[in-house]
């Protein structure tokens, strides 16, 4: 099973980011964000660890982002979400007695490492700013 961390993470970051300089309860973000409140205080606290996020306790407490988002990469929520061991493909071999006599699994391990490569490049290429919307932008919309 694929994980969704990282991609609701970037769901996460992108509304409170479209939401700042405002601090956001997890419930309000995990209604938004279309996931269950409990899944939401979660990867909310990977944001906060990886200092992408900032809490604040209490009655009138919440999250905010931590740092503007120029200066937050796609990479960083990568990072932050935990992902960063799981593999773009499997390459297990199930032909283990044919393995010794082909290069199938050394060709893909190699491919395997040029794309998890690119795609990191790709994700730290890509500022936090450039995927939402203020929301004070999509109210005047109204």
């Amino acid at each position: 099973m694929k994980s969704t961390k990282f991609v609701t993470c970037c769901y996460i970051m992108s509304f409170v980011a479209a939401h700042a300089p405002q601090q956001l309860s997890t419930a309000t973000i995990a209604k938004w964000v279309d996931t269950h409140a409990a899944r939401a205080r979660q990867l909310v606290s990977l944001l906060v660890k990886a200092e992408l996020l900032k809490s604040v306790r209490g009655g009138a407490g919440g999250v905010m982002l931590n740092r503007k988002p120029t200066q937050i990469t796609l990479f960083d929520i990568y990072v932050a979400a935990g992902d960063t061991d799981s593999s773009f493909f499997h390459i297990d071999n199930p032909f283990s007695a044919w393995s010794d006599h082909c290069s199938v699994h050394d060709v893909l391990v190699g491919v395997r490492a040029d794309v998890a490569k690119q795609a990191r490049k790709s994700l730290k290429a890509v500022k936090l700013s450039d995927v939402f919307v203020p929301w004070s932008e999509m109210a005047s919309d109204r």
